[in-house]
């Protein structure tokens, strides 16, 4: 799966995690995930426009990920998007 798919799937994931988390009133996982991942959308525009590759993107969300305690739940999310 190449880096821009793998990308919109994780934000896929991260939105369907938000909700899950949101309804289960789990508010630091909430904040966590949406925090981390409210810029790509602008990431994902900001590549496209200049030509960059999406791998730049990936290495971004694993540092935002290590910031917010939430390395655990990017490689778990990666992992569930590489057996889709």
């Amino acid at each position: 799966m190449n880096d821009e798919i793998l990308i919109h799937r994780l934000l896929a994931r991260a939105l369907l995690d938000i909700r899950i988390a949101a309804l289960e009133g789990r508010n630091d996982a909430t904040f966590e995930i949406s925090n981390v991942f409210h810029n790509v959308p602008f990431q994902l525009v900001r590549i496209r426009s200049e030509g960059g590759d999406f791998h730049e993107i990936l290495e971004w969300l694993e540092m935002r990920c290590e910031e917010g305690r939430m390395k655990g739940w990017l490689a778990n999310a990666i992992a569930q998007c590489a057996q889709e």
